[in-house]
């Protein structure tokens, strides 16, 4: 080989030994984060094993809490600091069974990185919850109700957060299948394009009630709703039901061209598929919304010339796909706002995470759980959204359409 050659090549091995590197360590993060969340959820099993529930009645000479210390764990050889459980008796501490078996075990040791790894299925579980509770120690019970503890600190994160520090531009509302149930989830986009996962509930989105449920308990936490913003809706007619009767009419609604390309195709022939792309692609590209309009109304009859329940399922949007368009959004909010899917892209991590789970325990909040930490790590990678600095003017323009118009009551 030349040397001009092997110059040539150079580069690009050190751009992808660059990668992998970063891949390395962004994994090690993760599972270090994981490693925290599963030493406290241990501190907190120990602790209620001791003193019972919080708040509960102490007899005399029972254990106590006594709040926090600081401590310490091993993670990939070396010691870090952890808060531990503080438990008293007798106005004595008592040490935990649970922190002096963490002081000589790498909860990282290679061993449980090469578990951990293999993700949630419940067939790789079982090998790392005997590596850790035989490296601890401990029984196996014990460590199993302290990795549900961590699991459920991610929901009870996403499902208590307080949301009045933040105002907002758009919600996201779509649910993800797991077997024969689903769940629903709601992402906001703040006024400043920030992305959050606001909450999660079981239940469908064919379901009033249970949206409206959810919604209620965003209000509950504080949700500023004073000024409208815009609703981006998976498509189901109960959801839009739910928003009116909790939000009123002024809060627009932007219905997802995906779910509603995906609904329409199901009925077309498989013939005039690349066509009705074509020009669904084409309506949604276009700048003015009166020609967007004009040729949304041609789709329409083309399509009842060819299928009238696919036209019947594009009319049933009434319109509402070309929302975002009505209210002048630039070309970059656009990429974001006209469908669900910042959404459906965290659901693509929960699937790969969850894949390999051959049996969900509905009457638990397993399912929750395990949405709640997948999605936890998934916003923590979330960037905020192309074209945040036009929000204000589409926020501007939400609140004027919303304004009574001359005449009309206010």
């Amino acid at each position: 080989m030349s040397t001009k050659v092997r110059r040539a090549i150079q580069p690009a091995f050190h751009v992808i030994d660059d990668i992998r590197s970063q891949i390395r360590e962004r994994v090690r993060n993760e599972l270090r984060d994981s490693a925290f969340k599963f030493v406290h959820g241990l501190f907190l099993e120990e602790a209620e094993a001791l003193c019972g529930l919080p708040f509960s009645r102490k007899k005399e000479g029972d254990c106590h809490r006594g709040g926090w210390d600081p401590g310490s764990v091993i993670l990939e050889g070396q010691r870090v600091a952890v808060q531990k459980a503080r438990v008293k008796k007798n106005g004595k501490d008592v040490e935990l069974d649970s922190y002096r078996a963490l002081q000589g075990f790498d909860l990282l040791q290679e061993r449980v990185l090469q578990q951990m790894v293999k993700g949630v299925s419940t067939r790789d579980y079982e090998p790392l919850l005997k590596e850790v509770s035989g490296g601890l120690g401990l029984k196996k019970t014990s460590v199993s109700k302290a990795f549900i503890r961590g699991s459920r600190q991610a929901l009870d994160a996403i499902n208590g957060r307080d949301l009045a520090p933040y105002s907002w531009a758009a919600m996201m509302i779509d649910g993800i299948e797991f077997a024969d149930t689903s769940v629903i989830v709601v992402l906001g986009i703040t006024t400043t394009g920030k992305k959050l996962v606001l909450g999660l509930l079981r239940g469908d989105t064919e379901n009033s009630e249970v949206c409206k449920d959810l919604f209620q308990q965003l209000i509950d936490r504080g949700l500023k709703y004073d000024d409208p913003f815009l609703f981006v809706l998976d498509g189901s007619k109960a959801l839009k039901k739910a928003v009116r009767k909790v939000f009123g009419e002024s809060f627009p609604v932007q219905r997802c061209i995906r779910h509603k390309e995906r609904n329409v195709l199901k009925y077309l022939s498989r013939q005039h598929h690349a066509e009705f792309r074509r020009r669904w692609k084409l309506i949604h590209g276009m700048a003015k919304y009166s020609d967007a309009k004009q040729e949304l109304d041609r789709l329409a009859h083309w399509l009842s010339q060819r299928n009238l329940e696919a036209a019947a399922s594009l009319e049933e949007a009434d319109g509402e796909t070309l929302t975002v368009i009505e209210l002048g959004a630039t070309a970059s909010l656009r990429r974001t706002l006209l469908s669900t899917n910042p959404i459906e892209s965290a659901f693509e991590r929960v699937r790969a995470k969850t894949k390999r789970v051959r049996r969900w325990r509905r009457d638990k909040d397993q399912i929750e759980r395990w949405s709640a930490a997948t999605l936890a790590e998934a916003e923590r990678r979330f960037k905020a959204i192309r074209g945040a600095k036009d929000l204000p003017a589409l926020l501007a323009e939400i609140r004027r359409k919303s304004l009574p118009s001359e005449g009309q009551a206010a």
